[in-house]
């Protein structure tokens, strides 16, 4: 009986244990079944990101074959943060982790991009009263000839600055010294002590305002001055090309002391160097010191990276004067404002101090037209509001009032003029607020985000007859390596 007992026992004991194996192998076959599923979608293109709102950035591209980088093991290395950044839902996957530590009382500051090594400066003197010349033309037809800039009759105003330079000022006088720039602080007896902020990676806090870092890049710099001056030379005889390069809000609105105290390069000194190094047939559109004159005004927000419309609207008047048009008054437009923008410095550091005092978006609509047409991405011309209400938006989109956000190619055609003028604005982010005040001054507007368009400028000035081109960027994209080989392969 005892051995009977002992043998069912043994039977009843191989059972359990094979009913566990099955369970064992049913839950590997699950997980195996699941992570090939996962692994499935998350290959399959269309549902791949390619544009961060959380993080207001452009996210990392499948890289081009290249037999170089496969040999030493770099092509994989990019295809790896290009299937890290653009995984499937990646955006929402991040808003709830967020969530879930904001749970258990856990916030890490989320910071992407740290500072790279900055190059040191070349020192240059750059002769500023050669910048900003107004141009008494608009080139109406991409096959009227381009008059000799040096030629054309001096205005009123500009004989009058040399003869008060002729009797008051010493050559020496003139020029200016980039590496004086930048460097005193204003209205103290330089005794000012900098404000205690926290550095986040590549950016910079105190108290409910960020700033960027910026860092000299020379090689990148230089990329970008031979960009400009290509394109340059390949529109001769059809159209202007004018170049304006943004400063950010670390050397505008920043106070002196604390600017001083940071390991940021001077903007001003690098402008300088790439508009000295620049050929006479780009135009310099140069709004640093406008920019610091109105530095105590709205001019950037201090939740995001951007400047606002008031701070675009300071260096619209400085480029349309250039063209010898007069400026529309601030009063004259139509204000829209959207409360509660909390930009890219929030969502990418998290910090209180940023969300607890969001910023406030106001647009101008243009007297002209408040339409457009921008190109989607199913290549379809979709009519679109040049300033867009986005009051029901999400916090971190309001920016994206101004020309319907980052496309590859729009236009704005303005009813009121038939006389054949064009423009074509090449930008990065920072043109969106740029654009709506061009509406009133040319009958088409044409704009180009050279990260997505795929043609090239010198083809949209033959196919338009455009005749005045201006190149805006902020000062980072001059020394970032990926905006300057786009923008290489936009401005031919």
């Amino acid at each position: 009986m005892a051995g009977h007992n002992t043998k069912r026992g043994q039977k009843k004991g191989n059972h359990h244990t094979y009913s566990m194996k099955i369970a064992e192998i049913y839950k590997i076959t699950v997980f195996f079944a699941m992570l090939c599923i996962g692994a499935g979608i998350s290959l399959l293109l269309p549902l791949r990101e390619d544009v961060s709102t959380n993080e207001n950035r452009t996210l990392a591209k499948f890289p081009e074959f290249d037999a170089g980088s496969f040999m030493d093991g770099t092509y994989f290395a990019k295809v790896e943060e290009w299937f890290s950044d653009t995984f499937p839902f990646r955006d929402g996957w991040i808003q709830c982790n967020e969530q879930l530590e904001s749970l258990y009382g856990i916030r890490e500051q989320i910071v992407h991009g740290g500072i790279a090594a900055a190059d040191d400066i070349p020192e240059v003197e750059a002769d500023i009263s050669n910048f900003n010349k107004i141009i008494e033309f608009v080139i109406n037809s991409a096959h009227d000839a381009q008059p000799d800039l040096e030629e054309l009759p001096k205005t009123d105003e500009d004989e009058y600055e040399d003869e008060e330079k002729e009797e008051n000022q010493t050559e020496t006088e003139q020029i200016v010294n980039a590496e004086d720039i930048g460097t005193c602080i204003d209205g103290t007896d330089g005794t000012t002590s900098a404000q205690e902020g926290e550095r986040l990676g590549s950016i910079f806090v105190v108290g409910s305002s960020a700033y960027n870092y910026y860092c000299f890049s020379q090689a990148n710099s230089d990329r970008y001055v031979e960009t400009v001056n290509g394109l340059a030379d390949s529109l001769e005889g059809k159209a202007v090309l004018f170049d304006m390069i943004v400063p950010t809000s670390m050397d505008i609105t920043l106070d002196d002391a604390t600017r001083n105290s940071l390991t940021s390069s001077n903007q001003e000194k690098a402008i300088l160097y790439m508009y000295s190094r620049m050929k006479d047939n780009v135009q310099k559109s140069y709004i640093y010191e406008k920019l610091r004159e109105h530095r105590d005004e709205y001019v950037y927000f201090r939740t995001d990276h951007h400047w606002t419309s008031l701070g675009a609207y300071y260096a619209y008047n400085i480029f349309i004067t250039q063209l010898g048009k007069e400026p529309v008054t601030l009063q004259s437009y139509e204000q829209l404002e959207f409360g509660g923008f909390k930009g890219s410095f929030y969502t990418q550091s998290g910090v209180p101090s940023l969300g607890d005092s969001p910023d406030t978006v106001y647009a101008y609509k243009p007297l002209s037209t408040n339409c457009m047409k921008y190109l989607n991405r199913d290549g379809v011309m979709v009519d679109y509001n040049i300033v867009t209400d986005v009051s029901s938006w999400s916090a971190s989109s309001k920016y994206s009032t101004f020309i319907g956000g980052d496309n590859a190619y729009a236009s704005i055609h303005n009813p009121n003029l038939s006389d054949g003028s064009s423009c074509l604005v090449v930008k990065e982010s920072f043109g969106n607020a740029f654009v709506p005040y061009l509406a009133d001054h040319f009958e088409t507007v044409h704009v180009v985000d050279y990260r997505y368009f795929n043609g090239t400028v010198s083809g949209l000035v033959d196919e338009y007859d455009i005749g005045v081109v201006l190149m805006l960027n902020n000062i980072s994209a001059t020394s970032t390596s990926e905006r300057v080989n786009e923008m290489s392969q936009v401005c031919r």
